[in-house]
């Protein structure tokens, strides 16, 4: 938590505030046939802190309609994102653990999604932290950066 609220401050010179609670999630939001949280209901039901863009760190595997798994999830309309770590660490992949990839991988999750929460697109550039990831490859390959292009973007939308 505390790399990603370095990447939002160096990023976007944003005040973050760090509150960890360890909250259960509803079970009303996981799909047993599939063994994964359905992301939006998750999030609803989590729900947004007052007054505040809200980011969780769900250690879950979460999905959404036709999508197979997410790694993170926004909902601007409610100031609310997830990031779903279960997908992020080496051993899903039955790989060795890399603590510090692993970290990589959460501070750029928690910037993408923050940046769907500020209003931002993907990104076609797959450098840029805006770009989609469909694997874990992806995830990799993209820097813990906004693009100049989604940086002029967030300046507009701010």
């Amino acid at each position: 938590m505390e790399r990603a609220k370095r990447a939002l401050v160096r990023e976007l010179g944003a005040d973050v505030i760090i509150d960890y609670k360890e909250l259960e999630p509803t079970l009303k939001a996981y799909d047993w046939k599939r063994m994964q949280y359905v992301a939006s209901e998750l999030l609803k039901a989590l729900g947004p802190l007052e007054g505040t863009l809200t980011v969780y760190l769900v250690d879950a595997d979460a999905y959404e309609g036709g999508l197979n798994f997410v790694f993170g999830l926004a909902m601007p309309y409610l100031g609310i994102a997830g990031v779903f770590l279960k997908r992020l660490r080496n051993e899903f992949y039955g790989w060795a653990p890399d603590e510090e990839k692993f970290m990589q991988r959460v501070e750029k999750e928690v910037l993408h999604e923050v940046g769907h929460l500020l209003g931002l697109e993907h990104c076609p550039n797959p450098k840029c932290v805006m770009s989609f990831s469909n694997s874990i490859y992806d995830v990799d390959f993209k820097e813990a950066r906004f693009c100049n292009v989604c940086k002029a973007k967030i300046r507009r939308l701010l």
